[in-house]
């Protein structure tokens, strides 16, 4: 008999496969993109490197007008 746990772990482990797949076919069509329209190495990189990233919004933008918080904490002086 299958436990519960076991259907637990089957379905966080397929969810996962999912999300692979997912980021795998953004970067494959990122990857065919940048074949046709780089002119070098560096620009198909940063092409399939940011395949994933999604562009800001409205929201985004107003969000960080707002909140001034330091990345890095300890630089400041």
């Amino acid at each position: 008999m299958i436990s519960r746990e076991d259907i637990i772990a089957l379905e966080a482990r397929c969810l996962e496969q999912i999300r692979e797949d997912a980021l795998y076919s953004l970067r494959n069509d990122a990857k065919l993109r940048a074949v046709r329209t780089s002119k070098n190495y560096d620009e198909f990189k940063n092409i399939v490197d940011s395949a994933h990233l999604t562009p800001l919004t409205a929201g985004d933008k107003s969000n960080a007008k707002t909140k001034h918080r330091l990345w890095n904490s300890s630089s400041r002086l």
